[in-house]
């Protein structure tokens, strides 16, 4: 699974986890990856959870993608205290 979103210029962007990271967090797939998007996404920004079946290979127009909100959106959040000291940060994003 995979996180898509809208990154700089309105251009949808894609987040591939690295498998060796989510294999250090507990609870489901899906729980992994909102934990990820809440760490790697700035606070509020909206995304959706694709599965890895979903073919973006093509990347000749890949600046021309755009994203549009399916009714799977959710919204990243602010890490705990806790969830920061782990990654060692010192704010969200």
């Amino acid at each position: 699974m995979r996180l898509i979103y809208k990154g700089e210029n309105e251009i949808a962007a894609v987040l591939i986890p690295a498998p060796k990271f989510l294999a250090t967090l507990t609870g489901t797939d899906e729980e992994k990856l909102i934990h990820l998007a809440n760490k790697d996404l700035p606070t509020g920004t909206k995304y959706e959870i694709i599965a890895d079946d979903v073919d973006l290979s093509d990347r000749t127009f890949r600046d021309a993608w755009t994203y549009t909100a399916g009714s799977d959106e959710k919204t990243s959040e602010d890490l705990s205290a806790e969830d920061l000291a782990k990654y060692n940060m010192k704010e969200n994003r």
